[in-house]
């Protein structure tokens, strides 16, 4: 994508103090909406890094283009500096406009005499703020602060102080400050030397944004909400996502595009939780609760992911090249409406076109997805039985207003993942899911990179892979990560999470009954069987044809202990296997 440029103007008119004045301004205009937050303040960085003052772009109070200092004497950043960085970013991102954002917003607070309210910055979600704002206060009109109110949707505090007090600017700055907003939903954001924490208010409770760091959900009070943690940037809702958190606007799911879905935040995340629940007790009530039903699931969720990627490589290209055919691309296909979720019968014409949709989106994804989606596509799901279309459209219901793209580096996996893995998997045949502090904090140790070929042998739904993989920042390569599993299932939704954080390239292999035991990756990237004769006491490059076994950089597993999972040869057989390894009599295999 090209760089996202500024371009400028040099009359605009703005409503002056007591009369229309003409201000001389530079206005930033987005070219490339789709920078994201942090490219934008490196750029910011990369800009002013040597600048002592800058013209600010956004309105100080009632003024306009105002010249800020952002260094101290020593020449070092102050608060300002951030300021204008964060404001930057946020506007040239995309995220904002800068029509709706103002700085040193003053609010009145008691009587008259009293000192006011005062906000770093504000945003707006209507264009008319500025002229409402200085009718208050040139005029003292009071139907204009009572506009401000209602119009007042986020409300931003900076600080350079290294976040050494953050709960007293949250308490006494930042909390005060969102009760002026007379919405149900307000945002809350510190910014404090370029670390960033979200609160939100929501129906007169004051919590941060993530629900997993309110310990107490909504009863939360301040020494509740681990203010010790701070928010990643991919976390800030832009200015559409927090019209539809704060209006509910009526949703046309038809016409939608993957910037139109929410962000997932928060492992705790009520909504989504209690959608997956929803999907589950669905598959239960039409007794498919089990292998096939889950199959089913599966694929529907590769379903979502490939309408998302679908939608987003179409959105890449430039608006003016794209055809008529690829405009209508950008539309997602993975949605119900009321209607067709309702359906009574499978003769129902609402239903029959659910069913189409659907069906279009899997012959088409399934031409990628070669290794999740069958070429068939009655293969799994029976589109003329109703217990599979219930469960398809319960799952899309529950997942169609969500991004799993967007979300792909957030506690989605988490959520998603692990909950419909701990479905599959059984305690009583060793089937446990490693938590993912546990994953984290190994993966960070070992700090797989580059050109490193990395190998999960028992990798289950591909956890050490896929976290792998955004830890290095995408330099691992997809087709340097390997895994094995002997579950089938948790092999699928391997390849699903690595679909979802990779490009969908890794090698990923099925193999039943002794899996790793006895099955190794070659140099072709098939599976190769061990042979007791030729590879007794890990002499495994002794191969009487052409075969070289895969070399690998880095192995991370957690191997799968548990009930009846110590391999303890039970026949002659067990025991020539066991001795193609060199430590094969270490725990007593003899």
């Amino acid at each position: 994508m090209a760089d996202c440029k500024e371009t400028f103007k040099s009359i605009v008119w703005k409503k002056g103090i007591g009369a229309w004045q003409v201000w001389k301004i530079d206005i930033l205009v987005v070219e490339n909406v789709n920078e994201s937050f942090t490219k934008a303040k490196q750029n910011f960085d990369n800009k002013y890094r040597n600048q002592l003052e800058l013209d600010g772009f956004l309105s100080e109070h009632l003024i306009l283009s105002k010249k800020t200092n952002i260094k101290n004497k020593e020449g070092k950043k102050n608060e300002e500096y951030y300021k204008w960085q964060f404001l930057y970013a946020l506007i040239m991102s995309g995220m904002y406009s800068k029509d709706y954002i103002g700085t040193e917003i003053y609010f009145p607070k008691g009587n008259k005499n009293s000192a006011p309210i005062k906000f770093d910055a504000a945003i707006f979600d209507d264009v008319e703020w500025f002229e409402y704002y200085d009718n208050f206060h040139n005029k003292k009109e009071q139907s204009a602060l009572d506009w401000l109110r209602k119009h007042l949707i986020a409300v931003i505090e900076f600080k350079s102080e290294n976040s050494k007090d953050t709960e007293t600017t949250w308490n006494q700055q930042l909390k005060p400050a969102l009760k002026e907003s007379e919405n149900d939903f307000c945002l809350g954001i510190l910014y404090d030397t370029e670390r960033l924490y979200l609160f939100k208010k929501h129906n007169n409770y004051y919590l941060r944004l993530d629900e997993g760091y309110n310990l107490k959900k909504e009863q939360s009070a301040t020494k509740d909400l681990q203010l010790h943690l701070t928010d990643a940037y991919y976390k800030l809702p832009t200015f559409d996502q927090l019209i539809q958190k704060i209006y509910h606007p009526k949703i046309d799911r038809t016409k939608r595009k993957i910037d139109d879905l929410e962000v997932i935040s928060g492992v705790y995340s009520v909504q989504l939780t209690e959608g997956i629940s929803n999907i589950l007790r669905a598959m239960d009530k039409v007794s498919l609760k089990n292998q096939r039903g889950y199959e089913i699931l599966i694929q529907i969720i590769a379903l979502k992911i490939y309408d998302e990627k679908r939608s987003y490589r179409t959105q890449s290209l430039l608006n003016w090249y794209k055809t008529d055919k690829e405009k209508e691309r950008l539309d997602l296909l993975f949605y119900i409406t009321p209607h067709e979720k309702n359906f009574v019968n499978m003769s129902d014409e609402s239903v029959q076109s659910f069913i189409h949709r659907m069906r279009t989106l899997y012959n088409e994804a399934s031409q990628e997805y070669q290794f999740i989606l069958k070429r068939v596509d009655t293969e799994t799901i029976i589109w003329k039985k109703e217990e599979h279309i219930r469960i398809i459209s319960e799952v899309v219901e529950q997942f169609q207003d969500y991004s799993f793209v967007k979300s792909h580096k957030t506690d989605l996996y988490q959520i998603v993942f692990h909950k419909f893995a701990s479905e599959f998997s059984k305690a009583e045949k060793g089937q446990f899911l490693t938590p993912i502090p546990i994953i984290d904090f190994l993966v960070q140790i070992v700090n797989p990179r580059n050109e490193e070929r990395i190998l999960d042998p028992t990798a289950g739904i591909a956890d050490f892979l896929s976290v792998s993989y955004v830890n290095s920042d995408s330099t691992l390569q997809d087709k340097n990560i390997y895994g094995l599993d002997n579950d089938e299932q948790m092999v699928m939704l391997a390849q699903l999470n690595m679909l979802l954080n990779g490009d969908g390239n890794a090698i990923l292999k099925f193999k039943p009954d002794k899996g790793s035991i006895t099955w190794k990756f070659d140099v072709r990237d098939e599976l190769v069987e061990l042979n007791p004769k030729l590879h007794k006491s890990g002499n495994w490059d002794n191969w009487k044809d052409q075969t070289k076994l895969k070399k690998f950089d880095v192995v991370l597993t957690n191997p799968p202990f548990g009930d009846d999972r110590a391999y303890i040869p039970k026949d002659n057989k067990d025991k020539k296997i066991i001795e193609c390894y060199e430590l094969w009599d270490v725990c007593g295999g003899k």
